[in-house]
């Protein structure tokens, strides 16, 4: 709960507003595990603010991803937000479109490698593999 408090408070001193569709988007994107597209997010916010739209939630996760507070990943086209805004892997199932997130400290070795390789600076960055979730593996062995 702190965790969105402290961002709710970082958006209205930037002078955002800070609506409760917006903020009940925020909290959702916090505590899935999840990787939803706009879609999806519109289908849970609507359960409890019925007159969401769709436009509403595009917004709302357009401004989020501006303000660096979730990631887009585009996946087959699609795009799905991810509010883990640590270094991590995202493991891509090719069969259902899951996504689970894996934490691993080498990446922050593989970014420092790879600035000073470049000499780019790096602020962020994700990395996704591909394969077979545990469910899906099965059908495919």
């Amino acid at each position: 709960m702190q965790e969105l408090e402290n961002l709710v408070s970082s958006l209205r001193e930037e002078g955002l507003r800070i609506t409760p569709q917006r903020v009940a988007i925020l909290d959702y994107l916090i505590k899935t595990d999840d990787h939803p597209s706009a879609e999806h997010i519109h289908k849970i916010i609507q359960k409890k603010y019925p007159m969401v739209s769709l436009s509403t939630v595009y917004k709302t996760v357009s401004l989020l991803k501006e303000k660096k507070l979730v990631n887009e990943i585009e996946i087959d086209g699609e795009s799905r937000f991810d509010a883990h805004m640590d270094a991590h892997i995202n493991l891509v199932c090719m069969n259902c479109g899951k996504i689970d997130d894996v934490d691993e400290d080498s990446l922050k070795e593989i970014q420092i490698r790879a600035s000073k390789k470049s000499k780019y600076h790096i602020l962020k960055g994700s990395f996704e593999l591909f394969g077979y979730c545990n469910h899906c593996k099965s059908k495919f062995q």
